[in-house]
């Protein structure tokens, strides 16, 4: 909670001016904060006057950091198999922990999880504990949590990291909550600052607008999820050895009150895009739904998939699992046909990691073309139809 020590404030505006999210006003010479308030503490830092305090945010800092060593990455297993976004965070892993001078290490929970330990060694890791239980074949939030706060407070790894997927959201907040850690969310760049060994977490902030960089200076674990599709992984190296660690699991670590009686999952027919090595886009350009008639030709001519901006999945041209960006998904395709779509940053930093990128928009002013290796300025409805028919013609021949 912000509060305002109506004493101190002389009502100078500088804590109004300073609030990104508008929640502060200066009324009768005092400021009064509103209800979008987010306690990100700038007016706090802005305020000569000493104002201003945020209720509960003083915290303890930890002295013993030098006793926390080692990078952890926590290696989602769903369905009999590990999420690519595990074998993404060992290959960044791997850089922090060389960075370090460290063990970079994998935790793998999960049930009947087969040589997953090994083909985690294989890409980077120099230990593996694993926890393997048939108690642990349904994802829980209590179950998971709880191995994996009780790992981290006996080894004391520097860095501990996940895949900012629907599980890595779900139960990695409770575990940095436990251990009372800083926890940056959906971080697209992360690297180690030489001597206090400061995790360097970039992500976007304000809606997109600009990349912010946090640290957690004074305290460890230092925690981070990653959106997948953006940390490169390594190849398998078959030669490298690594040592395999089974955890001993007490019957109290296995408990939840959630109690899981199925796992369904969805039969829709629409393509995983974050799968797909070509992937054609529609943006507000297309004008209205039918325009994606052209995609939809353009992307089967290439064996591809369809993808969105967010403003067609607002405005329910095509449906959210379509949709790239900031909101959506993250995806590194081999190519990517940018169609009708502007390039609003939230649009780009889902779909940057892209190995080859073609923009096609009549405006040739519009930002896509600044992340574009290849640049059609046009009416798409004229060029898409030649493209499609100089594909089929060279399909046939």
């Amino acid at each position: 909670m912000l509060i305002v020590d109506k004493e101190r404030c002389t009502g100078c505006g500088v804590c109004e001016a300073n609030c990104a999210f508008g929640a502060i006003e200066v009324v009768d010479g005092i400021a009064v904060v509103g209800d979008a308030c987010t306690l990100c503490g700038a007016c706090v830092e802005s305020c000569e006057f000493d104002a201003l305090t945020i209720e509960g945010a003083e915290k303890s800092v930890q002295m013993d950091l030098e006793s926390w060593s080692g990078i952890w990455v926590y290696c989602e297993f769903r369905g009999g198999n590990l999420a690519t976004v595990a074998l993404e965070l060992l290959g960044v892993g791997r850089t922090l922990a060389d960075a370090r001078g460290v063990k970079l290490v994998a935790v793998l929970i999960g049930s009947e999880t087969g040589d997953s330990a090994e083909k985690l060694i294989g890409h980077g890791a120099d230990i593996v504990y694993r926890a393997d239980d048939p108690a642990l074949h349904y994802f829980t939030d209590e179950a998971y949590g709880a191995i994996l706060t009780e790992l981290i407070r006996k080894k004391k790894p520097e860095v501990v990291l996940a895949g900012a997927t629907a599980i890595g959201r779900s139960f990695f907040p409770g575990v940095a909550n436990a251990l009372g850690a800083g926890l940056t969310a959906d971080c697209t760049q992360l690297a180690i600052r030489a001597g206090d060994g400061a995790l360097l977490q970039t992500r976007p902030a304000f809606g997109g607008n600009i990349m912010a960089t946090i640290e957690c200076p004074g305290s460890r674990p230092q925690m981070s999820t990653v959106r997948p599709n953006v940390m490169k992984q390594l190849e398998f190296d078959p030669s490298r050895s690594g040592e395999i660690i089974d955890i001993d699991l007490a019957p109290a670590m296995l408990k939840s009150k959630v109690r899981v009686l199925e796992s369904v999952v969805s039969d829709s027919d629409d393509v995983n895009i974050q799968e797909s090595d070509i992937l054609v886009g529609g943006g507000r350009g297309l004008d209205t739904e039918k325009g994606f008639t052209l995609i939809r030709e353009l992307a089967r001519s290439l064996d591809g998939s369809v993808s969105a901006s967010r403003a067609v999945v607002d405005a329910g041209w095509i449906g959210y699992p379509h949709q790239v960006g900031q909101t959506g998904k993250t995806v590194a395709p081999k190519l990517y046909i940018a169609c009708g779509i502007s390039g609003a940053i939230q649009h780009v930093a889902g779909m940057q990691s892209s190995e080859t990128i073609v923009a096609i928009n009549r405006d040739e002013n519009a930002p896509i073309f600044n992340v574009a290796d290849f640049g059609i300025v046009g009416d798409l409805f004229e060029v898409l139809p030649k493209l499609i028919s100089k594909i089929e013609e060279h399909r046939k021949s």
